[in-house]
């Protein structure tokens, strides 16, 4: 699947079709303030789409600041943001899909294996 290189946009409604009613099945993970699911367009277009729970204390502040920096900071190592959602009920970011998770699975699972180079 080639990694998505252009900004989209996406309705709420749209959001919520493509990941089945954002569920269990297209669950990633769960954080304090929200849930990411994996979702796919016509099997073209994989990403990821981060769920604000706006019932927790600070889910709003969260959400503002994750897109300010995320709007602001490029680096190869980081996710990039394509899109976001937002309304009064219902607050989310689409953001780059990593087949091969994060970081912190990688480095905190015994099922993941890194190899590093030989730098001698």
């Amino acid at each position: 699947m080639p990694p998505v290189t252009t900004w989209s946009r996406f309705s709420c409604l749209e959001l919520c079709r493509v990941t089945n009613g954002f569920s269990e099945d297209n669950l990633i993970s769960r954080g304090g303030f929200g849930s990411i699911h994996k979702a796919r367009i016509q099997d073209r277009m994989e990403f990821s789409v981060k769920v604000f729970h706006l019932q927790c204390s600070g889910a709003f502040k969260s959400f503002d600041f994750e897109c300010d920096v995320m709007k602001s900071t490029c680096h190869r190592n980081l996710i990039k943001i394509i899109s976001s959602c937002s309304n009064e009920d219902f607050k989310v970011l689409v953001l780059e899909y990593m087949p091969r998770g994060s970081l912190e699975k990688c480095l905190y699972s015994s099922n993941c294996i890194l190899y590093f180079k030989d730098w001698t």
